[in-house]
């Protein structure tokens, strides 16, 4: 980086890769942690000679000297041994001290003569602080170049009917998604999935959070709230199980309570929701596949009135930077999950989740979705339209309807249930609905789906049409009076 590129650089202030500091701390204690705290995470310069508060440029008398000093403490009281790059660099016509961290694959760093617990650093954002219990685990697993998926549970015996059960599932959304080469128990051991120790097999950490599931945190937490904080519930739900079967419910739990609208396109009607379904996808996806599994806590996804946050455990994985992960770099977490997914046709391991997020935000003429790192966690935000709903002829908030040929919107429509949903939009888009039409469309039985018609119809949401109850012919529309 050129001159002029750090100075815009410390411009902006102190982040995760950045520290300033006016002159060099007497106890090196306190800068080397910092350096320690690059080389754990995501790299990261020290610049001696700025001032923090004004990022003003005072620059250091004796760089040469200063330079050496830290090349000497970080000898003394680093291990491993630290190799970074020092030089001086002359900015506004003052010497400043520049030191650079790569990040590495041999943590974790850490001080000499402290415990383990007491002297390896991280960074979360523009702080310095101890590595917890859990960033220490996957620092040291890092290091020896594992992961916490493909570790092997001994004590949870190998169910083959599970194995099975995953193939079968597997083949069933390939099959769905085009593609061919049936998946078999043998496949799982090649993707790391299933080891074998002393002659018999034994399932990894994946299979298992693709299976049975038994890891309390290995879930996701889905809640709408009222407004734009975490204050009042609207409605909330916490889906375990199966990694995918999390993905599917969290995706569905968003759908149902954003708006569906529609609108005409030539001869024809298209359903459309307010927020595209590749974003949520997306956002969903990624924060299960990139998760710390080792942290006590879930994956989040909440819905305010303005935004959609996915909020994942663990900042980004083995020192990618934020500015890397939008370029399309990834470097993954969970090796063995991601495998999964994407024989599941879920996943994609080309780093392009973040910018299909963007895509799909600008396509749907939405604003910039946000991407934050906090506190050892990842946050996705995808904002709502603010749209303007016409009101309903019984004039109450929040219930509307636009009437025209094949052409509905209704904001009750996200209070309704899956099978609920499947009748109005048949029943818009064919100008009716009958009961082997839902039955055919969301695959439930017959007497199941006259059910549901005869509960929209009782909350007059679809009006029922026949001669008599036994009529062959009756048949439900939307109720032309809401």
């Amino acid at each position: 980086m050129d001159s002029q590129g750090l100075l815009r650089e410390i411009r902006n202030g102190e982040t995760k890769t950045l520290e300033l500091k006016e002159f060099l701390p007497a106890k090196s204690e306190k800068y080397v942690k910092t350096l320690v705290a690059f080389a754990n995470s995501s790299g990261g310069k020290l610049v001696v000679g700025v001032r923090d508060g004004g990022r003003e440029v005072v620059g250091v008398e004796n760089a040469a000297s200063v330079a050496d000093s830290i090349a000497n403490a970080l000898s003394d009281s680093c291990e491993p041994l630290l190799t970074p790059r020092i030089r001086i660099d002359n900015l506004e016509g003052r010497d400043v001290v520049v030191v650079e961290i790569q990040p590495s694959s041999a943590t974790p760093y850490r001080l000499k003569g402290k415990a383990p617990s007491a002297g390896v650093y991280v960074r979360a954002g523009a702080t310095t602080r101890l590595a917890d219990e859990t960033a220490l685990r996957e620092l040291e697993l890092r290091g020896a170049s594992q992961y916490y998926d493909e570790q092997p549970c001994l004590e949870e015996p190998f169910d083959e009917g599970l194995a099975q059960a995953l193939c079968d599932e597997m083949n069933r959304r390939r099959k769905d998604a085009g593609r061919g080469n049936e998946v078999t128990p043998r496949n799982l051991e090649n993707w790391g999935l299933v080891r074998h120790m002393d002659g018999r097999p034994v399932p990894t950490r994946a299979l298992l959070l693709l299976t049975s599931n038994p890891f309390p945190f290995s879930r996701i937490q889905c809640a709408q709230f009222k407004g734009t904080d975490r204050v009042v519930f609207l409605d909330r739900r916490d889906y375990g199980g199966p990694l995918h079967e999390q993905i599917d419910a969290a995706e569905s739990f968003v759908l149902r309570n954003i708006r569906l609208g529609a609108r005409i396109e030539g001869l024809y009607r298209e359903d459309y929701y307010e927020l595209p379904r590749t974003a949520i996808r997306e956002a969903i996806v990624n924060a299960v596949v990139h998760r710390d599994l080792q942290a006590s806590s879930c994956v989040q996804v909440a819905l305010y009135d303005d935004r959609l946050e996915v909020t994942s455990p663990g900042a980004l994985y083995g020192g990618l930077t934020l500015d890397d992960a939008l370029q399309g770099v990834t470097r993954l977490r969970n090796p063995r999950i991601a495998e999964a997914l994407m024989q599941m046709d879920l996943f994609e391991n080309w780093g392009t989740g973040l910018r299909r997020i963007r895509e799909a935000c600008a396509d749907a003429g939405l604003p910039e979705p946000e991407f934050r790192e906090f506190d050892s966690m990842f946050r996705v935000n995808i904002f709502r339209p603010r749209l303007e709903m016409p009101r309903a002829r019984c004039e109450d908030e929040g219930r509307s309807v636009a009437h025209g040929k094949g052409l509905v919107s209704l904001e009750v429509f996200h209070q309704l249930s899956d099978n609920e949903k499947a009748a109005v939009r048949i029943a818009v888009d064919k100008g009716k609905v009958t009961s082997s039409m839902l039955a055919e469309n969301a695959g439930v039985t017959r007497q199941t789906a006259a059910k549901t018609l005869r509960t929209l119809a009782n909350d007059n949401v679809l009006e029922w049409h026949g001669r008599n109850k036994t009529d062959p012919f009756q048949y439900y529309v939307v109720n032309p009076r809401l």
